[in-house]
């Protein structure tokens, strides 16, 4: 499996700079994200498939941990998928036991696990590896 950041990486972009408990995890899910997200682009490669032109491997990077910094400032594990998004709580009576969720909050974390963050996802724009169009050689 190609990983685009480590760690050491990812605590530059953590604040505090420590990563998270599942920081592997967490890495290696937005790696994957970032393949299926340029899957279009056009870029040559190393025997180990990993972009050679140095800045396009610093978008990758960067872009992977945009993606982990996100996902853990919005408690989100996108291993879980869209069953581990938790409502969260708008208000509670105790006496009549109810619960209303805000439902704006799940939609979001919902969103956070399926698309990409927006630093993310400008980091790969400007470096040219989203979008454009479809072409036939």
């Amino acid at each position: 499996m190609k990983l685009y950041a480590t760690e050491a990486e990812l605590s530059e972009w953590i604040t505090p700079a420590t990563p998270p408990e599942n920081a592997a995890a967490l890495l290696r899910s937005a790696s994957s994200m970032m393949r299926a997200e340029t899957r279009s682009a056009r870029y040559a490669t190393d025997a180990d498939g990993y972009p050679t032109d140095t800045a396009l491997r610093q978008a990758f990077r960067e872009a992977v941990c945009a993606q982990v910094k996100f996902w853990a400032d919005h408690g989100v594990d996108p291993s879980l998928g869209r069953a581990g998004v938790k409502p969260a709580a708008q208000s509670k009576t105790i006496g009549g036991a109810s619960i209303t969720y805000e439902a704006g909050a799940t939609a979001a974390k919902v969103e956070a696990v399926d698309g990409l963050a927006p630093d993310a996802y400008y980091t790969l724009a400007d470096a040219g590896l989203l979008g454009g169009a479809v072409q036939l050689l």
